[in-house]
């Protein structure tokens, strides 16, 4: 399941996916691991730190482009780039929103179990 979500986390520009459903495809398989092994915890601060670092990270890749172009939030590649060049920008927006979605969606499944015990 974990290279399923990478896949489709890395092959989102090109076909139906990206990050958000890839992070989604990741959570559930740590999810799945503890209801296997319920004994296994997740440190619930270390996800909250680790969401924070990809969220900063995803905005400072977005903001790559007002060096690049002067504008805020574009594709930091220009534009006479072959079009692999260009993929770079949504490859690591995807890559990193699907590692923030799934530690998010970690963390609130794991506070919701801790607050049931």
């Amino acid at each position: 399941m974990l290279l399923f979500g990478f896949y489709i986390i890395l092959y989102g520009d090109s076909s139906p996916g990206g990050g958000f459903q890839g992070g989604a495809i990741i959570a559930t398989t740590f999810i799945l691991t503890y209801f296997i092994q319920s004994k296994k915890n997740f440190n619930v601060n270390v996800l909250l730190k680790l969401e924070k670092l990809y969220f900063v990270t995803i905005l400072i890749i977005a903001s790559i482009s007002f060096f690049t172009k002067g504008e805020l939030f574009t594709n930091f590649v220009t534009l006479n780039s072959s079009v692999q060049i260009k993929r770079i920008f949504l490859l690591l927006l995807n890559f990193f929103i699907g590692l923030k979605v799934a530690s998010g969606l970690i963390t609130i499944f794991s506070t919701f179990i801790e607050e049931g015990k």
